[in-house]
């Protein structure tokens, strides 16, 4: 695979340990190319031909959006709570790692959102909200598709979320859960003032727009849970399926649906992974 972008939090329990008990390892099959365990490298023009995140998914969403426009191929440690993100459990690191060396893996390229107000841009590996700023406070916010009016909302907002970001908020909020490497846009209400506006899966090809009328209050927008920006009446929200997917780097030792299956406790309660 070649040299190795290693990134992860000083501030997540283990991270470091795990960092420091692999380093070598890492040096002699792979070379390390860069290290970020504070968040302070500049992730677009790094010297490594794949990443290895140590995090939760709140640690893979940071890692997406600061690549940008030039992903690296991924394999991700979890050391949140959920993992739903995650590849493999800190207990398969070496058996992954093994797997990695060998070129027995797969890569497997997950659909983004590009999200633009004015000359302001993210691409959401899950999510873009767009919600009220006013607490306790009916927002309206209406939408465009392919350019054509399509619908106003009335509660808390919405959730636009890739088949990725199915399982995140979109979920929380009664959407749908998509497999992640289908191509589809997930619209879905928050707390909507009408029981007809239910959660909207369209093509990935569509453009959906977003925008306050002259009458409505201010709100704001939220990509991926990490970074926002206020919009007032007049502004666009527009979201798009981004130019690049992001890659993930699959080693085969356990499938997205018995992923599922056990942090959804499907036949029983919610599970956290450290349990």
């Amino acid at each position: 695979m070649g040299p190795v972008l290693v990134i992860g939090s000083r501030d997540k329990a283990g991270v470091v340990e795990a960092v420091q008990a692999v380093e070598k390892r890492l040096e002699h099959d792979f070379g390390i190319g860069a290290m970020d365990l504070d968040g302070k490298e500049d992730l677009h023009d790094v010297d490594a031909k794949w990443a290895l995140v140590f995090g939760g998914d709140g640690a893979i969403l940071s890692a997406a959006r600061r690549m940008g426009d030039r992903p690296l191929p991924t394999l991700a440690v979890n050391f949140g709570r959920l993992g739903f993100l995650t590849e493999i459990e800190s207990k398969q690191l070496d058996d992954a790692l093994a797997r990695v060396a060998e070129g027995k893996v797969d890569l497997r390229e997950r659909m983004r959102l590009e999200v633009k107000v004015g000359k302001w841009k993210y691409d959401a590996l899950n999510d873009a909200v767009v919600t009220g700023v006013r607490s306790g406070r009916v927002f309206h916010i209406a939408a465009r598709i392919d350019g054509r009016e399509a619908f106003r909302y009335a509660g808390d907002g919405v959730v636009v979320a890739t088949p990725t970001g199915s399982t995140a908020y979109s979920l929380a909020a009664g959407g749908p859960i998509l497999d992640h490497e289908l191509e589809a846009i997930v619209i879905t209400p928050l707390c909507a003032h009408a029981l007809s506006q239910r959660p909207l899966v369209l093509p990935s090809d569509h453009a959906v727009e977003f925008y306050l009328r002259d009458e409505d209050q201010a709100g704001r927008v939220v990509v991926d849970g990490q970074v926002s920006r206020r919009i007032v009446p007049g502004d666009k929200v527009k979201v798009r399926k981004a130019k690049q997917p992001f890659i993930f780097i699959r080693v085969g030792l356990r499938s997205y649906y018995s992923r599922l299956r056990k942090i959804l406790g499907w036949g029983g309660g919610p599970k956290y992974s450290q349990l």
